[in-house]
C-alpha cells in the first residue's frame, strides 16, 4: 500500500501505537505516540494522507525502525549527529534515542496535543554525549487565507533542551510526501528574493529536476534518485511566512494536494545554521531544504521531504535551548483551486509544476 487514507493508517496500526487523532469538521490530523510526531494528514475524511506513510507501518513500528513517515523532529548538523564518521560524512546512522526516541502522550483534547521524550545523543565529531528532552505540542488552527477548499491546518511547538551550554545545534523539521512516481511527479516550490542561488547538497542536480524563476525555484520530486536541494538565507523572502511548499496530483483522483510549512523561526543568516553540505562543506549553507529519495523495492514508493531548519539553540541557566514554532497546512481541490492557494501562501502568480 502506497498511499493511506484515514481509517486505513488506523486499521494498519492498530494496538502497535497509541494514536491520537485531532478532528475539526471533515479534517483529522493524526499523531503517532511511537516517534512523536504527525503521521497522517487529511483535509477530507476520504482523501489520502498528503504526508508519506511507510507501506509497511506496522512491522516498522514493532521492530522500532525510525522510518515511519509523517512530520518529525530531528538535529542538525547532519554531519554531527548521523554520520559515525562526520569527516568523511561515511557510515550514515540515526541514533534511535533520538528518532524514535521514547515519546509518550502527556495531554490532549479534542484539537490539541502534547508528547514528551528524554533523549541521548552523541555528537560524532566531538564524541561528545548530550543528555536532553523534546516536548512538542499540536494543535489545529484556522488557515490565514481564506481559500473556500477543504484544508487541514497544524502548528507545531517543538521546545528541547540539551543539558550542555554554547552548543552550535538547530532544531530541525522534516516533513515526508507522498509521491506517484516518475509518471506523476510532485512539484517542491521555494519563494525566494529576485535571482535566487540555490544549492544542492548531496550532488549537482541535473537541470531536467531543478526549475529557478526570477523570484521561486521548482524541485521535482519523483522518489527515482537521490537529490536535495537547499536554499540560503541570503536568497529567502523573509516578509513571507510561508516558507515552502509542495503541490502533486492526487493518486486515483483528479483532484491537487499542496502542503505548505509556515515559521519566522528559521535561521536568517550563514552563522545561526550549521548543517553543511556533504558536496561543499566550506561552502554556503542552506536552511530550506528539500530531498528526494529513490524507491529500490517497487512498486511500493518512497518518500521526498519538506525542511526546516529551526532556530539556533541558545544557552540559559547553562543548558542549550531550541524552541520552535511552525505550521504545516494540507489542501485538496482541482488544479486551478491550488493554483490560487499557492499564489495566496507563496505569491507564485504561474507556478512551474514537473
Amino acid at each position: 500500500m502506497n498511499y493511506y487514507t484515514k481509517e486505513a493508517l488506523i486499521s494498519a496500526i492498530g494496538n502497535t501505537t497509541k494514536l491520537n487523532q485531532l478532528k475539526r469538521d471533515d479534517s483529522a490530523v493524526i499523531i503517532s505516540e511511537y516517534g512523536g510526531r504527525v503521521l497522517g494528514v487529511f483535509p477530507t475524511e476520504t482523501c489520502y494522507s498528503l504526508l508519506w506513510i511507510n507501506p509497511n507501518i506496522k512491522n516498522i513500528i514493532s521492530i522500532r525502525n525510525r522510518a515511519i513517515g509523517g512530520d518529525r523532529y530531528w538535529l542538525s548538523p547532519e554531519r554531527d549527529f548521523f554520520y559515525k564518521n562526520p569527516e568523511s560524512f561515511s557510515n550514515w546512522i540515526c541514533q534511535p534515542s533520538l528518532d524514535p526516541a521514547n515519546y509518550e502522550i502527556l495531554d490532549t483534547d479534542e484539537i490539541s496535543c502534547t508528547i514528551s521524550s528524554n533523549l541521548f545523543v552523541q555528537n560524532m565529531r566531538t564524541k561528545q554525549g548530550y543528555q536532553g528532552e523534546i516536548t512538542r505540542q499540536f494543535k489545529l488552527i484556522r488557515e490565514p487565507y481564506n481559500t473556500g477548499l477543504s484544508y487541514c491546518g497544524v502548528e507545531f511547538l517543538d521546545d528541547c533542551i540539551l543539558y550542555r551550554p554554547n552548543l552550535n545545534v538547530n532544531g530541525w523539521n522534516l516533513a515526508t510526501i507522498i509521491s506517484c512516481g516518475r509518471e506523476n511527479p510532485g512539484t517542491v516550490l521555494i519563494p525566494t528574493k529576485v535571482k535566487p542561488k540555490p544549492l544542492s547538497y548531496f550532488r549537482i542536480i541535473p537541470k531536467d529536476r531543478l526549475k529557478v524563476e526570477e523570484d521561486f525555484v521548482a524541485f521535482k520530486i519523483d522518489v527515482d534518485d537521490v537529490y536535495k536541494l537547499a536554499i540560503r538565507p541570503e536568497d529567502v523572502d523573509f516578509s513571507r511566512p510561508s516558507k515552502i511548499g509542495y503541490v502533486l496530483k492526487m493518486p486515483d483522483s483528479d483532484e491537487y494536494g499542496f502542503l505548505v510549512k509556515l515559521s519566522d523561526d528559521i535561521p536568517k543568516t550563514q552563522n545561526e545554521c550549521f548543517d553543511v553540505a556533504r558536496d561543499h562543506p566550506d561552502s554556503e549553507i542552506g536552511v530550506i531544504q528539500s530531498y528526494n529519495s529513490e524507491s529500490p523495492e517497487k512498486p511500493f514508493l518512497n518518500y521526498g521531504e519538506i525542511e526546516l531548519q529551526l532556530n539556533k539553540f541558545e544557552t540559559i541557566d547553562n543548558a542549550s535551548h531550541g524552541k520552535a514554532k511552525h505550521q504545516l497546512f494540507g489542501y485538496i481541490g482541482t488544479k486551478d483551486d491550488i493554483t490560487g492557494a499557492i499564489e495566496k501562501y507563496l505569491g507564485i502568480e504561474n507556478p512551474f509544476l514537473f
